[in-house]
C-alpha cells in the first residue's frame, strides 16, 4: 500500500514538473521548477524530521502510552517534566551520563590529539597507521560493543586473561559497581599503605563504576580515529614557518606545542569539544549491548537508555519519555551555549 502511494506521488510530481515547462513566463517557470525540485527533499524532512519533533513536543505534555487511542489521552501540562526533575531514578541516570561525558570526552580528545601529532610527523608506514586508527570508527557500534563485551567478560575474556598472565587478580569489568577511584584506594591506599578504608565513598570521589569505565574505554577506542583525522587536518593547516622561526630562536618541542600548536589548533579543538560532548550525552548503543540491564546497580544506565526503557519497554510511557528527551535537549543546548560563551572566546581563529 505504501509503495503504491509513493508511486502515485512520484507520478504527480513528474507530471507537475512536465506541466511547469508550459508556463510562458521564464522567471515564473524557473521559480516553480526550483520549488518542485526541492519538494522531494522537503517532504522527507517534513515527514521524518519536523513532524516527529512537533508531535513529540505535544506528546511530552500528555500521558500517551502508544497503546491507547489518541481520544483517551489526557493533557498533563508540565507534570511529566516535574516528575523527571523530582524522580530520584532520573537524577541517578543523569549523574551516570555526566560521569560518562566528563571522563570520555577528555580521554578522547587527548588520545586523538596525541595520535594526530604522532602521525603528523615523519614516520614509516604513516598512511597505514592513519587508516588503521580510523577503521574502528566506520565499524558499527553494535559490532564494536559485542566484541568488547566478550573481551571484558569476567570468566573467559581476553582482558582478564592478560591480567592473570601477569600475576594480577581478575576484575569484574562489566559486573563491578564500585567506582574506579574507590577500587584504586582500596588496593593502594588501604591495601599497600595501610590507610583506613572509609565505610562509604562519596559518588563524586568514587568515580565512575568499573562497568561504566569499561564502556568509556570502548567508546574512546572507537572514536579516537575519527577525531584524529580532524586534528590531523588542523595540524596540517598550520604554517610550517612558525616552527622554523621558533627553532631558530631555540624553542623546545614543548614550547612549540604550547605557543604555536595549541593556540592555532584551538578552533579544531573547540569544534571537537562541542561535537564530542553532544555525542557523549546521546550515547546508548554500547550500554544497551554491553550491559543490557543497565549494569551493576544501574551504574551504566544513561539518559537515552532510560528514555528507551521508559518509552518502549514495560508500561511504554511515551509522554514521560518525550519529556526526558526534551530535558536532555535543554541540557545539551545550555552546555553548548556555555561552551560557546566561555571557551569560544579563547579560540584563536587567525
Amino acid at each position: 500500500m505504501s509503495t503504491i502511494i509513493v508511486l502515485i506521488m512520484l507520478a504527480i510530481w513528474v507530471a507537475a514538473l512536465v506541466g511547469v515547462r508550459q508556463i510562458a513566463n521564464k522567471n515564473a517557470r524557473e521559480n516553480v521548477e526550483a520549488y518542485l525540485y526541492l519538494l522531494p527533499a522537503a517532504s522527507i524532512l517534513l515527514v521524518f524530521w519536523f513532524f516527529p519533533v512537533i508531535f513529540s513536543v505535544i506528546v511530552s505534555f500528555t500521558n500517551w502510552t502508544g497503546a491507547s487511542t489518541l481520544g483517551s489521552v489526557s493533557w498533563l501540562g508540565i507534570a511529566n517534566y516535574k516528575r523527571a526533575i523530582s524522580d530520584p531514578d532520573f537524577r541517578q541516570i543523569l549523574f551516570n551520563t555526566l560521569n560518562y561525558v566528563v571522563y570520555s570526552v577528555p580521554l578522547t580528545i587527548i588520545g586523538a590529539l596525541s595520535v594526530a601529532m604522532l602521525l603528523n610527523s615523519e614516520i614509516k608506514a604513516r598512511n597505514f597507521f592513519r587508516t588503521a586508527y580510523f577503521l574502528p570508527y566506520i565499524t558499527t557500534w553494535v559490532a564494536v560493543s559485542v566484541v568488547f563485551k566478550y573481551i571484558f567478560e569476567q570468566s573467559y575474556g581476553l582482558a582478564n586473561y592478560g591480567l592473570t598472565s601477569f600475576g594480577f587478580s581478575e576484575l569484574g569489568w562489566l559486573n563491578e559497581s564500585r567506582g574506579i577511584f574507590e577500587m584504586l584506594y582500596g588496593s593502594i591506599g588501604h591495601g599497600m599503605l595501610g590507610m583506613p578504608m572509609p565505610k562509604t565513598f562519596h559518588p563524586l570521589l568514587a568515580g565512575p563504576s568499573l562497568a561504566m569505565f569499561t564502556v568509556i574505554l570502548t567508546s574512546v577506542w572507537r572514536d579516537v580515529g575519527y577525531f584524529m583525522v580532524i586534528f590531523l587536518a588542523g595540524l596540517q593547516n598550520i604554517d610550517r614557518s612558525y616552527y622554523e622561526a621558533s627553532e631558530i630562536d631555540g624553542a623546545s618541542r614543548l614550547q612549540q606545542f604550547r605557543h604555536i600548536t595549541w593556540p592555532l589548533l584551538s578552533p579544531t579543538t573547540f569544534f571537537i569539544l562541542v561535537i564530542s560532548m553532544i555525542t557523549a550525552f546521546k550515547v546508548f548503543v554500547p550500554m544497551y549491548i554491553m550491559t543490557p540491564t543497565g549494569g551493576p546497580g544501574r551504574t551504566t544506565e544513561t539518559i537515552v537508555f532510560y528514555l528507551f526503557k521508559t518509552g518502549f519497554m514495560g508500561s511504554k510511557e511515551l509522554g514521560y519519555a518525550s519529556a526526558i528527551a526534551y530535558i536532555l535537549f535543554a541540557i545539551i543546548l545550555i552546555l553548548t551555549i556555555i561552551q560557546n560563551r566561555i571557551v569560544g572566546k579563547k579560540v584563536h581563529y587567525e
